[in-house]
């Protein structure tokens, strides 16, 4: 085999190797459960849900809460019409008791909780046992119908406090206390001999003040080894141009590891397999197809670089 061949071939496993390290990694034996949500890739101008995954090991899910933040929300929205949620067929479709918050009150968090049974309604509901691969929950989302190109096209889904779990007696699983001190500084305006009134906050310290306040607050945070979450994103399709979207060289209309190897192979291994124009997957824009392109393409798949430019 050829130098040449050799190195496309070498490209590729580098390619394939990030794509597999970019899934979780085998769960160690004291792991109590992982919620992960999906990587979803949507059309601009879209509508649809995105799906939280729940693995469970030892204990069984009685209730729980997550708040997922869009990192986007000039890109993309939760939509909190309706019930602002699809259960149907989920591991929690016959808990007792669901709801959904607006949590920054700008559809960019999404505050979910929920109960599998609770006191006053009749009948026993079970929660979450162990398994793997279930589907909590289903979240809708809104896409704007015009995506401020000139910034990556995707926006990333992050869990954010308050989130955890709990088993049937009201356990929390796998939630360290932590203590977030907050000070506050004071000027004294109005003194009654010794004792002050009437104060007002100092926003500069550097002026001086009269007095300090210390106030604390114990938040809970998620031991990873025995609870992990896993953030997900949504990635918009780039616009197409006569019905072809740049970079997706199989044309079925998604940009995914497939291309990845035909490019590769296009490039290194058997150039007569190429039955698309030099100009498809030209990142940057200088009418050829070469080693540029290739890691152009890599860093937008796996590393959150710049997308393809429009053909």
């Amino acid at each position: 085999m050829s130098v040449r061949n050799l190195f496309g071939l070498f490209l590729l496993s580098i390619a394939l190797h990030l794509f597999t390290v970019s899934s979780p990694l085998s769960n160690p034996e004291q792991l109590e459960l992982v919620m992960k949500v999906s990587d979803t890739l949507v059309t601009a101008g879209d509508s649809g849900y995105v799906s939280v995954y729940m693995d469970t090991y030892n204990s069984e899910i009685f209730g729980f809460q997550f708040v997922l933040r869009s990192s986007r929300p000039d890109l993309v929205l939760f939509d909190f019409s309706g019930a602002g949620y699809d259960s149907t067929g989920t591991l929690v479709e016959n808990f007792e008791y669901k709801e959904v918050i607006d949590k920054a009150s700008n559809q960019s968090e999404y505050w979910f909780r929920c109960i599998a049974d609770i006191f006053g309604v009749t009948g026993n509901v079970s929660g979450i046992l162990p398994q793997q691969g279930g589907i909590v929950i289903r979240i809708p989302y809104l896409i704007t119908a015009s995506p401020d190109t000139t910034l990556s096209l995707t926006s990333q889904l992050t869990f954010e406090i308050p989130t955890d779990f709990s088993d049937p007696i009201g356990n929390s699983l796998g939630v360290i206390p932590d203590t977030v001190v907050d000070t506050s500084y004071y000027n004294c305006t109005l003194w009654n001999n010794a004792v002050c009134s009437t104060w007002v906050e100092v926003v500069d310290t550097l002026l001086g003040y009269d007095f300090v306040h210390y106030d604390s607050t114990v938040i809970g945070l998620l031991d990873s080894n025995i609870v992990k979450v896993i953030d997900g994103s949504i990635t918009v399709k780039l616009p197409t141009t006569n019905g072809f979207l740049n970079c997706d060289i199989n044309s079925d209309l998604e940009i995914d590891i497939a291309d990845l190897v035909l490019m590769v192979q296009c490039m290194f291994i058997d150039a007569t397999s190429c039955d698309f124009s030099s100009f498809i997957c030209d990142f940057n824009d200088d009418q050829s197809l070469d080693i540029a392109d290739l890691v152009g393409l890599v860093a937008y798949m796996f590393t959150d670089g710049p997308p393809p430019p429009e053909l």
